[in-house]
């Protein structure tokens, strides 16, 4: 049971060394390049808005569409910069951010991970609040944070799928009415006049072609 035993592990550590001596091989004839990332996502929010003794669940569904373009240094990590648009129910930011990514293995289809940091910037807000909460969502330029995990499949030598589980995290505000009950009209259906700074997040999938 011991020989069967040991001979199991000496194969197990041969198997292993031998992919490693062959990635380390591929690693070594290299060479870094430049890499674009055109992506599409999907998100839902989650958690809930909390502000002026309210809670508000986070609906908003929103689509984002960025444009990444990297520097592979070698066949698992990726520095760049990323540009987005990313639209909210009535209202968009244009994120630009930091972008790191890494390919935990060199296949075919290999397990992917990335991670953008940086800014949004506003490009429209509506002047009007919700008819049903009353609220002005993302109504301010903020930071902003995005992560994924998911697969890189190969399609051809220059062309990959990426397919990942998407988060994102927006820092704006939340623009509200506190009514005053003695006035003739409720202004808390055309305007606002109080702001809370606010973190939205959000969750879904992202879809991205990456190309060189």
């Amino acid at each position: 049971m011991k020989k069967k035993l040991l001979a199991a592990v000496l194969l197990f550590v041969f198997a292993v060394s031998a992919v490693n001596a062959q990635n380390m091989q591929n690693t070594k004839h290299y060479r870094s390049h430049f890499i674009y990332h055109t992506g599409l996502a999907f998100n839902a929010g989650v958690g809930e808005l909390k502000f002026e003794n309210r809670h508000l669940p986070n609906k908003l569904p929103n689509f984002c569409v960025d444009q990444i373009i990297g520097y592979q240094f070698n066949p698992y990590f990726t520095l760049g910069v990323d540009l987005g648009l990313n639209v909210w129910k009535k209202t968009a930011f244009i994120p630009v951010a930091l972008h790191l990514s890494v390919d935990f293995m060199d296949y075919t289809v290999s397990p992917h991970w990335y991670a953008n940091g940086g800014y949004s910037f506003k490009w429209y807000v509506s002047s009007k609040p919700e008819k049903m909460t009353k609220v002005i969502y993302g109504a301010q330029p903020g930071w902003y944070a995005n992560t994924g995990l998911g697969v890189k499949i190969r399609l051809k030598d220059q062309i990959h799928l990426m397919i990942a589980a998407d988060y994102k995290m927006q820092y704006s505000t939340i623009q509200y009415s506190v009514t005053d009950y003695t006035a003739d009209f409720d202004y808390s259906q055309v305007s606002t006049n109080r702001t809370k700074k606010l973190c939205y997040h959000f969750v879904g999938v992202k879809f991205a072609l990456l190309y060189w």
